[in-house]
């Protein structure tokens, strides 16, 4: 999770947030669609957590950790709300895969940075929050179904991107590509990386300082 994440700050800096700039060369619209993005994950964040905390019948792990997709207590107690853990998986996914799809517009190609982090982050995170749910009883069927279900919204998610903003002014695309990467860099600061510490403690810091050295040098040798 903390080289994923050191892929996306990649990612971000330099296939979404410079090239939202140079599209509108304008200081504004970047700044208002990146902050929009940061505010709209904090908020839902905030409200699935609120979610969480009222199923978790006082049991203080659960109130400290999402029941979302993520770690080995992930999977969700029995009480847990099958609609929450979709909901909390899905929030991760939402701005990459727009911003996949947006990239598609702006570059008329598959942004080969974007899409490794995209995979990077998320690999590590199926199999770990897969082994939560097992180990909480969950049957493969549930299993299957609730990630098939993430992985249409995903797929719709990236398909909105490229079509919605596919006739879009260059000013509002380049407010769309910030806000997506507006919303990554919370959901890295809010998520990601505190679980990642949780569960690795400071050899994290290397593994993320690895996975931005590795984006970096895919995205030049890409020519991006």
């Amino acid at each position: 999770m903390a080289f994923g994440s050191g892929v996306l700050v990649a990612a971000l800096t330099f296939s979404l947030v410079e090239e939202a700039f140079s599209l509108s060369k304008s200081i504004p619209p970047v700044v208002i669609g990146f902050i929009s993005g940061g505010v709209a994950y904090s908020v839902a964040n905030h409200i699935l957590d609120g979610k969480s905390k009222s199923k978790s019948n006082g049991n203080n792990n659960a109130v400290r950790k999402r029941k979302r997709f993520h770690g080995d207590n992930s999977g969700g107690g029995k009480s847990a709300s099958g609609l929450a853990l979709l909901v909390g998986s899905v929030m991760d996914n939402i701005p990459e895969n727009m911003a996949l799809g947006i990239s598609l517009v702006t570059g008329g190609a598959v942004n080969i940075v974007l899409i490794a982090a995209i995979f990077i982050s998320n690999f590590p995170e199926g199999l770990a929050s897969t082994e939560g749910m097992k180990s909480n009883g969950r049957s493969k069927k549930y299993i299957l179904g609730l990630w098939s279900i993430a992985v249409i919204i995903g797929t719709i998610s990236t398909a909105i991107g490229f079509a919605v903003l596919s006739k879009a002014s260059p000013f509002v695309i380049s407010i769309a590509i910030s806000f997506a990467a507006g919303a990554i860099l919370v959901m890295l600061a809010e998520s990601m990386i505190p679980e990642a510490f949780e569960e690795g403690g400071s050899k994290i810091g290397l593994a993320a300082m690895a996975g931005f050295t590795v984006a970096f040098i895919l995205g030049r040798l890409g020519g991006g």
